[in-house]
């Protein structure tokens, strides 16, 4: 089986969590999130303080929502100013109908319970 990335929530993480959710006609949500991927593969894990970028469909088409890591807001915040970071933000939302993005914490994490024990 291959080594996949895998990422960690955890509410004892420092880190912080962009939340995007972006509205999209169902015959643009996989050029969205290809858009997305790619930027992320190509540039964006590349950057200080990124952790990791998990991307979500929704099963109706509508929707896109992009979850990304960053090891504090500071770092966040710095990979924003970038003039490129503006112009790929720019070409996300030119693929969308709305962008909601918001900064967050981790407050609580519940899973299935570990069975192998």
């Amino acid at each position: 089986m291959a080594n996949h990335p895998v990422a960690n929530i955890d509410a004892r993480a420092k880190c912080v969590t962009l939340v995007n959710v972006y509205d999209v006609e169902p015959e643009k949500q996989a050029e969205l999130i290809r858009a997305l991927s790619e930027a992320t593969e190509r540039v964006i894990r590349h950057q200080p303080g990124f952790v990791s970028v998990s991307l979500h469909r929704s099963l109706d088409g509508g929707k896109v929502v992009n979850y990304a890591q960053w090891k504090s807001k500071e770092h966040f915040e710095n990979f924003m100013k970038h003039p490129a970071t503006q112009e790929q933000l720019k070409r996300f939302a030119s693929l969308a109908k709305g962008v909601s993005p918001a900064l967050y914490e981790v407050s609580a994490v519940h899973a299935e319970p570990d069975h192998a024990a």
